[in-house]
């Protein structure tokens, strides 16, 4: 269930920045920013997913805890 929270945290965070930073869009850092929370959003979401049906340790802590 952690692994699962964490990727809902990911994706809060993300639609928040968006949210916030919506009057730069066109600014560079901007785009790096959102690419970056992107992709940990994506690898803790396929992770979460990974270890709740197959039981494997993708972000470093034992899943039968």
């Amino acid at each position: 269930m952690n692994y699962t929270l964490f990727a809902i945290g990911c994706y809060i965070v993300m639609r928040g920045l968006q949210v916030l930073f919506v009057e730069h869009i066109d600014r560079l850092w901007y785009k790096i920013v959102i690419k970056s929370v992107t992709v940990v959003m994506i690898y803790a979401a396929l992770s979460s997913l990974v270890v709740w049906y197959g039981k494997i340790n993708l972000l470093g802590f034992d899943p039968t805890k």
